[in-house]
């Protein structure tokens, strides 16, 4: 992600926005990430056709 790309997008909205900035890092962020591949069958098979 680009923090200037997303600045420029959001002035280009032309309203208040809230950005939220952060390092992609969230409590248990693993977990989450199985779970939704497990629940997703749509998820899943764009996971396996790109790296399986």
């Amino acid at each position: 992600t680009s923090f200037t790309k997303a600045a420029l997008g959001a002035e280009g909205v032309g309203k208040d926005v809230i950005m939220i900035i952060g390092n992609g890092y969230t409590k248990g962020h693993a977990q989450i990430a199985l779970d939704e591949l497990r629940e997703s069958e749509k998820l899943r098979k764009i996971f396996e056709e790109k790296y399986i």
